[in-house]
């Protein structure tokens, strides 16, 4: 019996902006899958990619991008697809939280107007039907007294009860898959461990599929079944989560995980900062991208760009000389 294929395949995807000053190379030649109820983690310093990707699957990217490549969704290759076609995938199979709740609501309409609003345009209801559905989604991502919060605005809400709106949106069709793009930056860090249990029980209780974006390794690794690491633009390792965050085979992941703080660790305790910086809009290297911040690096490393491949510890990694390695 075939296999089924992956509920998202992701094959050679690059996004550049050629008209930007200078052009900017912002992905090249990712590839990627995702199987259906299962949750990757892609993780990275800002400026690696990770949104242009999360941006790329359902068509929300500028109008400036240049995109090649393959992004095909349940086999259905929707990369270029017309854009009622990828507004119908947006709203029925594919939800997407945005980082920043009060950006993703209208501020002068109530919450309960909005939901309202997404669920007629996506089936035949009735506008009371509609509210007790809408009332019933923000009970199931624990907004609590769902009734009275369908008369709020949004600015009357706090961070986190915006934020499980907008995962209420993206919910209303019980999509197959469901991207968060740094969902918890901009919330205190019990909120935020509020919103990843709640992304870990929905996904298992509806069987949806989730990327979630993120510049924490702790983040990802505390919710992801499988990681990728991007680094300028390039997937350097990927893998099961507790392979990836277990032993790192890419001096970069390696870094990565360093610079997370330990709960154990005292207050004053010095972090761990990886040195130098990331690669600057535009900035192109011969060899590996991380190279002049590697501490690893070999005379191979500034001109000969790495493949990605088997790592020792079963990832895949993109690396000259890995950890635990023999290359």
């Amino acid at each position: 019996m075939a296999a089924e294929p992956a509920l998202l395949a992701i094959r050679s995807l690059a996004i550049g902006y050629p008209d930007a000053t200078p052009p900017v190379e912002a992905l090249n030649g990712v590839d990627l899958d995702l199987a259906a109820g299962r949750r990757l983690g892609i993780v990275g310093e800002s400026g690696a990619g990770k949104s242009q990707l999360a941006l790329a699957i359902p068509g929300l990217l500028p109008p400036g991008a240049r995109v090649s490549g393959t992004i095909r969704f349940r086999g259905e290759e929707i990369l270029g697809s017309p854009p009622a076609r990828l507004r119908a995938l947006r709203g029925a199979a594919i939800g997407f939280v945005f980082q920043d709740p009060q950006a993703a609501l209208t501020p002068h309409l109530k919450v309960g107007t909005q939901l309202i609003e997404a669920l007629r345009a996506h089936e035949s209801i009735g506008v009371a039907a509609a509210r007790e559905r809408a009332r019933r989604l923000l009970e199931r991502v624990q907004v609590p007294d769902a009734a009275r919060r369908l008369g709020q605005y949004p600015h009357e809400l706090s961070g986190g009860l915006r934020q499980r709106v907008v995962i209420a949106m993206a919910l209303i069709a019980s999509p197959a898959l469901l991207i968060a793009d740094e969902p918890t930056t901009a919330l205190d860090v019990t909120v935020e461990a509020d919103i990843l249990a709640l992304f870990r029980a929905l996904t298992m209780e509806l069987g949806t599929a989730l990327l979630l974006i993120s510049h924490d390794l702790a983040v990802v690794g505390s919710l992801c079944d499988d990681i990728a690491v991007l680094y300028a633009g390039r997937v350097v390792e990927s893998g099961a989560a507790r392979a990836v965050l277990g032993a790192p085979a890419h001096p970069y992941t390696h870094a990565l995980a360093a610079a997370t703080p330990a709960l154990e660790a005292s207050a004053d305790a010095p972090l761990a900062a990886i040195p130098g910086s990331a690669p600057r809009p535009g900035e192109t290297f011969p060899g590996c991208a991380f190279a002049p911040r590697c501490p690893r690096r070999i005379a191979r490393c500034t001109s000969e760009r790495p493949l990605l491949g088997p790592g020792p510890g079963g990832t895949q990694v993109a690396c000259h000389r890995p950890l635990g390695g023999n290359r």
